[in-house]
């Protein structure tokens, strides 16, 4: 058995989450000594263990703690994979730590003496149990995640950088996957200043690579360019705007890019949950007729909209055409995906045919 030192009390009550912090690429990566941190963790490292389910076999966990209290993790299931990534902090009184990540409820981990961590309960509690709840300790080897992120983009002498917003860690950008299309986008933003950061929402893989000196490093890999927000920053797009009773200014039907046309209404669309026991509904425009209808969300991120009633006025052929493709992209919904103030949604084969930003947030 392997033995830890355990910081003292008023050491684990010092260390408080803190802001985001940059890091420099071997804080990142990993390649410099291990710290004991509060609670007696040492760091950087990963912890790994396959975690019971409910029902099925269990989930294989890898997690990736650093002392700047970033986290990574990522689990594979017998269906599936996910990963999330976030901060961490330390909570003494059930000497435990807690994750807190971008698309995930927190995480709470019990600090074993050995220096393992052990799954607690939702709410915090220890779980009694003959099962393998623990995650091994081990140095740090990092697992590739991928997810929807949003961070600060920024291309300057044929070289581009992103910083996480959830973390604030910044990497460099491969050259590979949809980079083009971010680089085009960026360079085609109106009013910009060389080398200004512009937040990106994106789905992306931070993965190693080679550096363009010294041993290689996490960059990030755009694996699908959403769309970048001119104007926003980390501070808003942190939490992910509300499916429901959310203003959603469209943005694309189609794969087509939308504006508002100029004397019309703004497209956009909300869902409106469900009030004193009746169904929940939603109505959207294209800046002509009026459509309203139901909806139905069937858990995680599933969901589908139902026949639609619209007025009848007559539409220039634009709008026209607009609100045609509107029904028919509604009519294919079959999942969403929400990172930051942007709303994608999907059909059944992952194409996207509906995207829109989140305007007024409840």
């Amino acid at each position: 058995m392997r033995l830890l030192p355990l910081l003292p009390l008023a050491a684990a009550l010092a260390l408080s989450p803190a802001g985001p912090q940059s890091g420099s690429a071997r804080a990142q990566d990993g390649a410099e000594a291990q710290v004991f941190t509060a609670p007696g963790l040492a760091l950087p490292g990963s912890f790994t263990g396959t975690l019971p389910m409910a029902s099925g076999p269990g989930a294989e966990w890898h997690l990736d703690l650093w002392p700047d209290q970033v986290f990574h993790l990522h689990r594979d299931f017998a269906d599936g994979s996910a990963a999330d990534i976030g901060r961490w902090h330390a909570d003494p009184a059930r000497r435990a730590i807690v994750l807190r990540g971008g698309r995930e409820a927190p995480v709470f981990l019990e600090v074993r003496g050995n220096g393992d961590l052990r799954m607690m309960t939702p709410e915090g509690e220890a779980i009694e149990s003959e099962l393998p709840y623990d995650l091994a300790a081990g140095p740090l080897d990092p697992a590739e995640v991928s997810l929807p992120m949003a961070g600060m983009f920024r291309y300057m002498a044929d070289a581009a950088t992103f910083s996480v917003c959830l973390t604030g860690r910044s990497y460099p950008v491969a050259m590979e996957g949809a980079y083009i299309e971010a680089e085009r986008a960026y360079l085609a933003i109106e009013d910009r200043e060389p080398g200004e950061e512009v937040l990106a929402v994106l789905d992306g893989t931070l993965a190693m690579r080679p550096a363009m000196e010294g041993p290689d490093r996490t960059h990030l890999v755009i694996d699908r360019f959403s769309r970048f927000a001119p104007g926003d920053t980390c501070d808003r797009s942190r939490a992910d705007a509300a499916l429901t009773d959310t203003y959603w200014r469209l943005l694309e039907i189609g794969g087509e890019a939308i504006a508002p046309m100029e004397g019309r209404q703004e497209p956009y669309l909300i869902l409106h949950s469900a009030e004193d026991g009746g169904g929940t509904s939603f109505n959207a425009t294209v800046g002509c007729n009026m459509m309203r209808g139901g909806y139905e969300r069937e858990g995680g991120d599933a969901l589908s909209f139902g026949g639609a009633a619209m007025t009848m006025m007559a539409c220039p052929p634009t709008l026209d055409t607009r609100e045609r493709a509107l029904t028919g992209a509604l009519g294919q919904v079959a999942r969403h995906q929400i990172t930051a103030t942007t709303l994608e949604l999907f059909d059944e084969s992952g194409a996207r045919v509906l995207m829109a930003e989140a305007v007024y947030l409840p």
